[in-house]
């Protein structure tokens, strides 16, 4: 057998199954049976044996994910991971086990290694979702030419499939769902999502045709990439700003429980209109005083080389906003008035 050092498993791409050609008709979930105490000491001896040094976790469990069910939650320090039941009853000699935040690592695997899919409206890890989108394209992909009901030995229908096939532009297609995740604050798994990749092969088949359409971590990568892309023209907007730029900033936990700070400036253009831009959202992962607050805030607004040009903050009435100015601001050339 392995040692614990051994099975910490770095996440990696999981390779997907062979996908199922009935994908509207998932394999039911599989809940853990119930163990004889006996046989569950036994599992919970060779737990041990793998994962010297870790015990179960003393902190209540994430319950709304539907993988800890499937799970031994253990902990050691600091470190909180998930190790797979069905891995320690097969005497598996690495058994699956990923950190506890990384729960689409749970979720490939149990899909992958035992054939678990997700319940009915439940999230879905990244294998079963190409699973499911390579088995619709492998059953019901059309081309353009079969879309269309073309006839290519007839001139004028060749001219069109011709037509409709140069007119797709890859780029310009992605730029457009890129624009509107983020201008409509949807998560960017929902490009995934094979109900919204059915529409788009409803509408144009050369979207599937040519692989066209995106993963969560391309869209996340082209986001940035765009957001990068752009910083100098805002930059050159707001230097050309007549008046002073005010900025409002106001904190607040995501559903996946990170501390961010949504920063927002108010300006009027060149042109003397009125405008307002979030300009950044970082996230606190440290203590949330005044201090550290100020710090994360100037460090998304030094870049824009604006510091003469502030105005009014407008904060909400929480205490460490009373403290969110001193040397952090005095660094920056401000100063704070009440």
């Amino acid at each position: 057998m392995a040692s614990s050092d051994s099975c910490l498993i770095t996440p990696h791409p999981t390779p997907s199954p062979t996908p199922s050609l009935s994908p509207s008709t998932p394999t039911p979930l599989l809940r853990p049976t119930e163990t004889p105490p006996e046989d569950e000491d036994n599992h919970e001896a060779t737990l041990r044996y793998h994962f010297r040094g870790w015990a179960l976790s003393e902190r209540s469990r994430e319950t709304a994910s539907w993988a800890w069910p499937f799970e031994y939650d253990i902990q050691k320090d600091e470190q909180r991971r998930w190790v797979c039941r069905a891995c320690i009853r097969k005497r598996n000699p690495c058994p699956g086990n990923f950190d506890s935040d990384g729960i689409q690592n749970a979720y490939n695997h149990l899909f992958s290694e035992h054939g678990t899919r997700a319940p009915f409206s439940k999230t879905k890890g990244t294998a079963e979702k190409k699973a499911d989108f390579l088995s619709v394209k492998a059953t019901g992909q059309k081309s353009i030419v079969e879309a269309l009901k073309l006839d290519l030995h007839n001139p004028r229908e060749q001219a069109i499939a011709n037509t409709v096939i140069k007119r797709f532009d890859r780029d310009h297609f992605q730029r457009l769902l890129m624009n509107w995740i983020v201008a409509r604050n949807h998560s960017f798994s929902i490009a995934e999502e094979n109900e919204l990749r059915e529409i788009f092969d409803y509408l144009n088949p050369l979207v599937s045709v040519r692989d066209v359409n995106l993963t969560h971590t391309t869209m996340k990568e082209k986001a940035t990439s765009a957001f990068k892309q752009h910083k100098q023209k805002v930059v050159e907007v707001l230097r050309k700003a007549p008046g002073l730029i005010h900025i409002s900033f106001d904190g607040w936990i995501s559903g996946n429980r990170h501390a961010l700070y949504g920063v927002c400036w108010f300006f009027r253009d060149e042109n003397n209109k009125p405008c307002k831009v979030t300009i950044g959202v970082p996230e606190l992962s440290v203590s949330h005083t005044g201090t550290n607050i100020a710090a994360e805030i100037l460090d998304v607004i030094e870049p824009y080389q604006i510091q003469d040009k502030i105005g009014y903050f407008t904060l909400d009435n929480a205490e460490n906003n009373e403290y969110c100015y001193g040397d952090n601001w005095w660094r920056a050339g401000l100063r704070w008035q009440d």
